[in-house]
């Protein structure tokens, strides 16, 4: 008979190797958000001591030290809303953006100066720094849902987000080709600490209206009315910023206008501007469908979490199926079809409005599933929690339990007792001329 080998417990006061050497085991460290912000500083640290030695008519260490401090801000934003998007994606938008405002800021300059004050910069500045974000979000509606949430605009937080790279690029475009050679480079570092407090808060303003009205595009209205205030939020506070420079009078043009009075209007300006952005970031976050995701709170990445999660396993039995859409809820009978008025951020494929319809499978007639009608890919979870893509003319089983993400709405199928009297209900209604209440 062969020996049972016992097993020795560790020693609670015995030192382990991950205790002597944890540096060993970096691969938590890359997922906590330090490992890459603290090599950005050091390069940024070392392109600095380089550049005091430099022998140039201009100052390189002031352009290297503005970059830094633009770059730090736009990732404090990117903190700020719960790292909704990849890194790196928003990194290569901003760098996208910056050679595009290269070559359109004389554009932006020019209608600034056609266009009169308090105008100008709400639709010259601000349409030029929101128009990448409405570029992304029109094109990521026809991504496929997983990469419409990696990289499209489907809520405020990715309007944000987004919003912000396009500022972010914008002032250092603006910094670098007009105000330090007007100005000095000396100008680049302060103006880009107040960037937190003015281009990127205004944009990042316009860019939850811009989210908004992505999760709620069904609704027209909401849209138009979102992006109208949008950017009328955004315009007044730039307004607000400029207006003692393009205002004659407007404040004592002395020594006391200069040292007290102008920084105390640009300090209220800050914490008004502030307040706001961190009321639409927290906002932003609680009407998220990956809240419980976002930064610091999640175990992985919001765009790589399931948009809605799996119900536990039930057993599957007689009665009468339903999908429940927030708070109303459509009874699934076996040819019934689902208009844009069922699921309103659908758009059916054909010309009777028809969206999804119940049919039965074809190799199990006692079984009902929803086909796809609609121009739109789902993304649904089964009641295990594996994920199935439904794309257009594509079914999906209606089994009790499973979740379908429609694009910007998430419904569940569930399943009640049958009541014979609901179909007595709907018979005498329909011999009455009266429709069905389903």
């Amino acid at each position: 008979m062969a020996s049972q080998v016992r097993k020795v417990a560790a020693d609670p006061l015995d030192i382990s190797y991950g205790e002597l050497l944890p540096f060993l085991s970096w691969h938590d460290l890359r997922s906590r958000g330090f490992l890459g912000p603290g090599i950005t500083t050091a390069l940024f640290g070392a392109a600095m001591f380089v550049a005091i030695d430099a022998k140039s008519g201009v100052n390189p260490f002031l352009y290297i030290l503005t970059g830094f401090i633009g770059l730090a801000s736009l990732y404090l934003i990117y903190l700020w809303c719960g790292k909704k998007l990849p890194l790196p994606y928003v990194l290569l938008v901003t760098v996208l953006i910056f050679i595009f405002d290269c070559f359109f800021l004389n554009l932006v300059g020019y209608g600034n100066k056609i266009l009169p004050f308090p105008i100008a910069p709400a639709l010259t500045e601000e349409p030029a720094k929101a128009l990448p974000v409405v570029l992304i979000w029109l094109i990521g509606r026809r991504l496929r849902p997983a990469r419409q949430r990696k990289y499209g605009v489907r809520e405020p937080l990715d309007g944000m987000i987004l919003a912000s790279a396009s500022a972010t690029a914008f002032a250092f475009v603006e910094t670098m080709l007009e105000y330090m050679p007007k100005y000095g480079a000396n100008v680049g570092p302060p103006r880009f600490l107040f960037n937190t407090y003015s281009h990127i808060a205004w944009s990042s303003m316009l860019g939850y209206y811009i989210g908004l009205a992505a999760l709620h595009h069904h609704r027209p209205r909401r849209v138009v009315g979102a992006l109208i205030l949008g950017l009328f939020l955004a315009g007044t506070l730039h307004d607000l910023w400029d207006a003692p420079g393009l205002v004659p009078g407007l404040l004592p043009d002395n020594i006391a206008g200069t040292l007290i009075v102008y920084p105390l209007w640009q300090i209220i300006l800050c914490i008004a501007s502030l307040v706001i952005l961190a009321a639409m970031i927290l906002k932003g976050r609680e009407v998220s469908p990956e809240h419980e995701f976002l930064w610091p709170f999640g175990s992985i990445p919001a765009y790589r979490a399931p948009l809605v999660q799996p119900l536990p396993e039930a057993l599957l039995l007689e009665g009468d199926r339903w999908l429940a859409i927030g708070a109303s809820r459509v009874r699934l009978t076996l040819g019934a079809g689902l208009t844009g008025g069922d699921i309103p951020c659908l758009v059916a494929a054909g010309a009777d409005g028809v969206v999804a319809q119940v049919m039965a499978h074809p190799s199990d007639p006692s079984m009902l599933v929803l086909r796809n009608l609609s121009r739109s890919t789902w993304e649904a979870v089964r009641i295990e929690g594996s994920v199935q893509e439904v794309t257009p003319a594509g079914t999906i089983r209606l089994v009790p339990g499973t979740r379908i993400d429609f694009g910007t709405m998430a419904g569940a199928v569930l399943l009640t007792p049958h009541d014979p009297s609901s179909d007595v209900t709907s018979a005498s209604n329909e011999i009455e001329g009266e429709p069905s209440p389903n």
